[in-house]
């Protein structure tokens, strides 16, 4: 039987407490409540994602293929809800939902799910913190090995949590400057599993990808490597897959794995992410020695900053693991970098200096910064930022490309007041 409920019901709910009553007055024009018999299966795994529900009263039980019950969630919990891992990520249904007593059930569908989204960042805060937590739980058992067994690489995770803040070219850049001038060996991974293109924005033509990897089944840094696309400028690249459908077939789980091995081969990992905070990028961000959260000086994009800083310190990642880094500094119309600091309360690691002309030329010429020598604050930037994230020396050859000399431009320019 499905009914609808009222706004009172609706307070009762934790997950919706402390919101406003015409927000609440929304939310109960969208939702529906069921009561369910025991054993009645809500989806099963592999079912397509059309509804998010929230236990009221009773015990559902969680279940996947092949293995027992994972937990049981029940309408006492602080998570007392379930179904949006599939409606966040565009994703099949990783479980299967029945339920363990007689319970009642409030169902959103997507439609409405979306909006409820939009309605309030603090739903979807509580919504990403509680989801957080279960990934934390399910795959503790799947933590990296011990030091012992890997090769020290480090991992470095970009995340924006606005597009068109400038995070992929930033990657880009970022892996060809570890190899070239510190002549490291650096792996570009892309985890914008649906529409990413830095394989394409670096010129490379690439017939294998990670969905290919994944479905190989490949375990050895031999494996790995057949799958790898090599930048002329000597780091390789794992490209997202070739068509968006075959991102379903990348999980948390073959993450791991690959990381595991490229640490064994690689001494920088520098993987490009989505911007969302989803299963495979909350698994990202678990695993790195640093988590560079990448931002443009506009308005909206400080608002998405400051939210997903929330999210972070939800998280828990020790404050020395973050490193924030301001993209396109001092561009027409752009904030100032002590306003944003001022509304972040926190200062940035790093900027990179606007230089939309030479980044869109390079962009559509498929280059990085360091296909040139010429001196810019840019590349000096870059410099600045790879050093400190490293820790590594500038090798003699890349100083004879230009370093010196940018870096006395750069200093000649600050003191001329530009």
């Amino acid at each position: 039987m499905i009914t609808i409920i009222n706004i009172e019901t609706i307070k009762q709910i934790k997950l919706f407490s402390g919101l406003e009553d015409h927000d609440l007055k929304k939310i109960a024009e969208v939702v529906k409540e069921r009561v369910l018999p025991a054993g009645t299966t809500l989806f099963k795994e592999g079912d397509v994602g059309d509804a998010f529900y929230l236990l009221k009263d009773g015990i559902v039980e969680v279940n996947k293929e092949n293995s027992p019950a994972i937990n049981d969630i029940k309408s006492s919990d602080e998570s007392n809800f379930f179904g949006e891992m599939a409606l966040v990520e565009g994703a099949p249904r990783n479980a299967t939902i029945k339920t363990k007593i007689e319970s009642t059930v409030l169902e959103i569908d997507k439609v409405n799910f979306d909006m409820l989204l939009r309605l309030n960042s603090f739903i979807a805060l509580r919504i990403m913190t509680a989801l957080t937590q279960r990934i934390r739980r399910t795959t503790a058992v799947m933590k990296a090995v011990s030091i012992e067994e890997e090769k020290s690489g480090k991992l470095i995770t970009l995340f924006s949590p606005k597009g068109g803040a400038g995070k992929s070219v930033t990657a880009a850049n970022m892996s060809a400057g570890i190899a070239k001038l510190t002549g490291k060996k650096a792996l570009l991974i892309d985890l914008d599993l649906q529409f990413g293109d830095l394989a394409f924005m670096l010129g490379l033509k690439p017939k294998r990808s990670i969905a290919d990897l994944v479905e190989a089944e490949s375990e050895t840094a031999d494996d790995l490597k057949k799958f790898l696309s090599e930048h002329p400028h000597g780091f390789s690249v794992l490209p997202s897959p070739f068509k968006p459908e075959q991102s379903e077939m990348v999980t948390s789980n073959h993450l791991r794995k690959i990381i595991k091995v490229a640490k064994t081969i690689f001494d920088y990992i520098i993987i490009d992410t989505h911007s969302l905070f989803q299963d495979l990028t909350i698994n990202s961000l678990d695993i790195s020695d640093y988590i560079c959260l990448i931002m443009a000086p506009e308005l909206n994009h400080i608002k998405s900053m400051m939210q997903c800083m929330k999210v972070i310190e939800t998280l828990k990642y020790p404050p020395e693991k973050i490193r924030m880094i301001l993209n396109r500094e001092e561009c027409m119309y752009a904030i100032s970098k002590p306003e944003i600091e001022a509304s972040l309360k926190r200062k940035f690691d790093y900027s990179l200096h606007d230089d939309w002309k030479n980044a869109l030329s390079m962009v559509n010429e498929q280059k990085t910064i360091f296909d040139t020598t010429s001196e810019s604050v840019y590349r000096t930037d870059f410099i600045h930022m790879i050093t400190g994230l490293t820790g590594e020396k500038i090798t003699e050859e890349a100083q004879k490309s230009g370093l010196l000399g940018t870096l006395k431009g750069w200093f000649g320019g600050k003191e001329k007041g530009k």
